[in-house]
């Protein structure tokens, strides 16, 4: 069924309605007929009218089957009256009323699920509870009691989709102050039936609706999201996001109000990235980026020029564009030329271009300077600062140029005194800040060219290192490149039922299977095990403890570095035997390995997130990770180049590239490494929980990369 109903009903029944306009149970009434909806029920068993419309003693006494029922009723008295509405056919309700799972307490969770078992049931579709109702602008059918809302505003083709109900009004007024008009307003309320990426989907096919700004607390249905986000860049139309819950303090705040776990903030993150959204970093941006959006297109990157009567303005235009992302391009040596001719005395003109004060003096230059600007096609905006009466004077030339250019001009007016009806006829932006134009610019811009950290090809088709080549220090072969995987197996082995955990040589054995370059190890099981197979291998060696119940054995002293002869690696074997037998851990042995000269150590691990699902965390090791926060994250599948661009984003990454004199690493091997490592793991589906390479050795280019130790924990197998 779909939400028509619900969002663009015919007929509507208030069941709680109110002759008092102020009341919840009043003010859906007073919206509607003041909206000139006809076909509206007040149903009060106590009133023979409500707000001068025939009221009806129970919904059963409706004259029709209506489209949607708004429930004005409390929690308790919800439910049956659901029930009563069903047992008539219609298809929607709204739920007002609160004291479900926001509550946070077992008897608002018992409430919920009790209504999301009838939705399920029943398939009516219910908007809440817990929600203050929408407002489609488009139609003017008005089903809130929020009194923001009201008939008479313009139609516009924004809509706006919020998870909490005062931002929902705070970001309306926000946006109507920046100019922005709307076609659907939609609270979700605690979405008990109809969640968040069902109206989302909504949204992309609604032909009234060019964009939507939403505000997220957390999402129910990862994949669901990120299918309907897929439909709004399929349209062209911009969806934009602002997600709360990103520090650590949001997210136990909204926990506590969405009575749901906020997912983790990387994997949000690595979402939008993947769904291509326009993020907003703070609750303005949303109204920002919302208004750029009605500037018909105009808005084409990030890379601007800036013209400006103030040297200092020009200064801090270009740092805030920096620090939001965007650029400020030196413009050609022609172009400079004909700025020079055309701005009276001496100033600079490389970009940003300093008009100084002489634009008091005659401002006949300044549709010509503007047009030169833009000329560029490196240039895809044009920034104007000549704030209050500096403006006034010189919105003609303005105009001029901005009805012959296809590119944005945004005037910045500190002093805010624009005429913004006047430039919004004329499709020219305004802000009255510098840094919020900045950031909506950067955002906006980002959006608009598709950009992404994240080269995604759709896919987990990343190459792999040829067949038959060796590692001179690990003696592996290294996966090969061939769609068909020839030589790998591209299964996991069976796994053991029971186990949490696979032992680290059982992990490293089934990544090689998959294409993983693992390093070359001996198991051994006795001194004179040991002692014999470390003289094969050779030294300095590594010598490490093989059980599934220590999965980080050098805080237990489980491993043990630079080994360099056999009676070094027996006291090593002895210790570490005597050590876990202590612990009283499960013991397949001691593995040895060749100590590894060179290279770069990173971190290359998968988990399972509760909302999107398996995503790939990448980062450089030691410090970089631990202490710096130096990490990458996206979702699965990424494929050889998506891997490769994650490393190019660290800010370590020139560790990569040789840093002061260190050879260069094969960085290629890496991305191919990690992306085979993403195959794995989708492979191995609902029955893994997490899979890390920690470290993974990136040795120098052209002698491939190497995992050195991986830890596979399983789903509890049945």
């Amino acid at each position: 069924m779909s939400l028509e109903p619900l969002l663009h009903p015919r007929s509507i029944a208030v069941i709680g309605a109110s002759d008092n306009k102020a009341r919840i149970g009043g003010v859906p009434v007073d919206l509607l007929i003041r909206a000139g909806f006809r076909q509206v029920y007040p149903v009060n068993p106590k009133n023979e009218t409500v707000q001068g419309l025939k009221a009806y003693a129970d919904i059963e006494s409706v004259p029709e089957v209506v489209d949607l029922a708004i429930i004005a009723l409390s929690a308790e008295l919800t439910l049956p009256m659901l029930e009563r509405c069903h047992a008539l056919g219609i298809p929607a309700a709204m739920v007002y009323a609160s004291g479900y799972a926001e509550t946070n307490e077992a008897e608002g969770r018992v409430r919920q699920d009790a209504l999301s078992a009838f939705a399920a049931r029943t398939g009516m579709k219910i908007a809440g509870p817990n929600c203050m109702g929408n407002a489609n602008f488009s139609h003017s059918i008005f089903t809130t009691f929020g009194q923001s809302f009201q008939p008479g505003e313009v139609p516009g083709n924004t809509a706006l989709l919020t998870q909490s109900g005062n931002m929902c009004a705070t970001l309306f007024r926000m946006a109507r102050r920046a100019g922005v008009t709307f076609s659907q307003v939609i609270n979700t309320g605690n979405e008990a039936s109809v969640e968040f990426s069902d109206y989302l989907e909504y949204l992309a096919g609604d032909p009234a609706t060019a964009s939507a700004i939403c505000y997220i607390e957390e999402l129910r249905d990862g994949p669901k999201f990120l299918a309907a986000a897929a439909k709004f860049r399929a349209a062209g139309k911009l969806l934009a996001v602002y997600k709360v819950g990103a520090s650590e303090k949001g997210a136990e705040a909204t926990r506590s109000h969405t009575a749901a776990l906020a997912g983790d903030s990387a994997a949000y993150d690595a979402a939008f990235v993947r769904a291509g959204v326009a993020r907003a970093s703070e609750l303005s941006g949303l109204a920002d980026l919302a208004y750029l959006h009605t500037l018909g297109g105009k808005v084409g990157g990030s890379n601007c020029a800036i013209l400006s009567i103030s040297g200092a303005a020009g200064a801090i235009l270009s740092d805030a564009l920096s620090l939001a992302g965007g650029d400020v391009p030196t413009l050609p040596q022609a172009v400079q030329d004909g700025l020079s001719a055309q701005i009276p005395g001496h100033s600079m003109v490389s970009n940003p271009i300093d008009m100084t004060g002489n634009i008091v003096n005659s401002n006949d230059f300044l549709s010509e300077c503007i047009r030169l600007a833009l000329s560029p096609d490196d240039i895809d905006v044009l920034l104007l600062y000549t704030p209050g009466i500096y403006l006034t004077q010189a919105l003609d030339q303005v105009e001029r140029a901005a009805a012959e250019s296809s590119k944005a001009i945004i005037v910045i007016d500190t002093f805010a005194m624009a005429d913004r009806d006047r430039l919004a006829n004329n499709g020219i932006g305004y802000f009255d800040d510098f840094d919020r134009a900045a950031r909506a610019i950067c955002a906006y811009g980002k959006w608009k060219r598709g950009s992404s950290p994240l080269p995604f090809r759709g896919g987990a088709g990343g190459g792999a290192c040829p067949l038959g080549e060796t590692s001179p220090l690990t003696d592996m072969p290294r996966p090969n490149p061939s769609p068909e995987g020839e030589g790998l197996s591209m299964t996991w082995p069976a796994f053991p039922a029971g186990r949490t955990a696979l032992s680290e040589t059982e992990g490293k054995a089934a990544l090689a299977r998959f294409g993983v370059p693992v390093v070359q190890d001996a198991l051994v099981h006795s001194v004179e095990q040991a002692r014999s197979e470390a003289t094969r291998i050779g030294f300095p060696l590594v010598a490490k403890l093989v059980s599934p119940d220590v999965a980080h054995k050098t805080e237990h002293g489980l491993i043990r570095l630079g080994l360099d002869s056999a009676d070094a690696v027996a006291e090593a074997f002895k210790a570490m035997m005597t050590k876990a037998e202590a612990m009283g851990v499960h013991i397949e042995g001691v593995t040895l390995e060749p100590m590894l000269a060179g290279g770069v150590e990173i971190l290359a691990g998968v988990t399972r997130d509760p909302v999107f699902g398996w995503m790939l965390t990448i980062g450089l090791g030691g410090v970089w990770t631990e202490l710096m926060k130096d990490a990458c994250h996206a979702l699965l599948p990424v494929d050889a180049a998506g891997a490769e661009a994650m490393l190019r984003s660290l800010k370590g990454f020139r560790l990569l590239e040789g840093y002061r004199g260190a050879p260069r690493a094969d960085i290629a091997a890496a991305a191919r490494a990690i992306a085979a490592l993403g195959e794995a793991v989708l492979a191995g589906g609902e029955a893994l929980r997490e899979v890390e390479i920690n470290p993974m050795l990136v040795l120098p280019e052209g002698r491939g990369a190497v995992a050195v130790d991986a830890l596979v924990l399983l789903e509890t197998q049945t």
